[in-house]
């Protein structure tokens, strides 16, 4: 088996790359020592071409050392090939690893990996950008803004700068008059919130909301319609403690395109927690079982409690 691993230089956990390298290597030869593994730290610009290139010398697994973001960059290089994306969690938050089942331990992620099964699984599109967990307009894309400022400015990591983030969002509450067609749903609404999931996310418990299987062939959609900080926060609130159906101010819908029409023609988008600038009007699309990769075998080992089945 040959696997080439790119390592996000840029990733969250990755402090040193040489001795990243040197982990990973190690974790592959503890699982089986014939596999042949080549581990690239690589800038994370140039992380989809890198993925291209090891795609093209036709090695068995392209994997990924990284973050969320890093993960959407490489499987828009793959998604619609046949060479499988593999996944060591090394970012910050890793929610497509989790919504995956995927272990976050170094070795027992390097033997899904070789032991797993390649399966296929859903991703998004946004005007030919590639996402595998979400995007957001809004308040999200100007808090992470925000929060990368705090970084730079304070030199904190990513999770002790929200709170400041989110607490200078909140004063600034910036809002959009934005026009969202979803299937045979439309809104022409001023918001401070538009999210788009790959794939059918449940808000029914609260929280972030939960990802049962990544193979629905459907985008999901929350358009938020609070347009005071006030009315935001409790429907938040409500949200993450009961879920989204306990507050009006909130509202769902599924659809396999998404179009948004921002006034001011340009617009920060937040894909998979980075932030670009887009123009519109947006175009969102889902990729039904687009991207392959490596996951535990069903029924299998032991990461039984995973969130999210693909697959029959």
């Amino acid at each position: 088996m040959r696997i080439t691993v790119l390592v996000n230089a840029g990733a969250g956990s990755v402090d040193d790359g040489g001795d990243e390298a040197d982990s990973i290597e190690a974790a592959f030869a503890a699982v089986d020592p014939s596999v042949e593994v080549d581990v690239r730290v690589v800038a994370p610009e140039r992380m989809a071409d890198e993925a291209r290139s090891a795609a093209a010398a036709r090695v068995d697994a392209v994997v990924v050392a990284g973050g969320d973001g890093t993960l959407g960059a490489v499987a828009g290089a793959l998604a619609g090939g046949v060479v499988p994306m593999g996944v060591l969690a090394r970012g910050t938050f890793n929610h497509f690893a989790g919504d995956l089942g995927l272990p976050e331990d170094l070795e027992e992620a390097a033997r899904v990996v070789v032991e797993g099964e390649t399966r296929p699984v859903d991703v998004a599109e946004v005007e030919g950008r590639t996402f595998v967990n979400n995007a957001s307009l809004g308040v999200y894309p100007v808090m992470v803004s925000l929060r990368d400022r705090v970084r730079e400015e304070r030199g904190w990591g990513k999770v002790r700068a929200v709170p400041v983030a989110a607490a200078r969002v909140v004063r600034r509450f910036p809002t959009r008059r934005m026009r969202v067609t979803a299937g045979d749903r439309r809104w022409d609404v001023r918001t401070p919130l538009v999210f788009v999931g790959n794939s059918r996310y449940d808000f029914s418990s609260g929280g972030r909301g939960e990802r049962r299987n990544l193979d629905d062939g459907v985008l999901s959609v929350v358009v938020a319609s609070a347009r005071s900080r006030r009315r935001l926060l409790t429907a938040a609130l409500a949200t993450l403690a009961r879920g989204a159906e306990s507050t009006d101010a909130i509202e769902t819908a599924e659809a396999t395109e998404v179009t948004i029409d921002v006034h001011g023609h340009r617009v920060l988008v937040g894909i998979d927690g980075e932030v670009v600038e887009l123009r519109t009007p947006l175009r969102f699309r889902s990729r039904p079982g687009a991207l392959p990769v490596r996951l535990p075998r069903q029924g299998v080992g032991g990461h039984d409690g995973a969130r999210t089945r693909v697959g029959p």
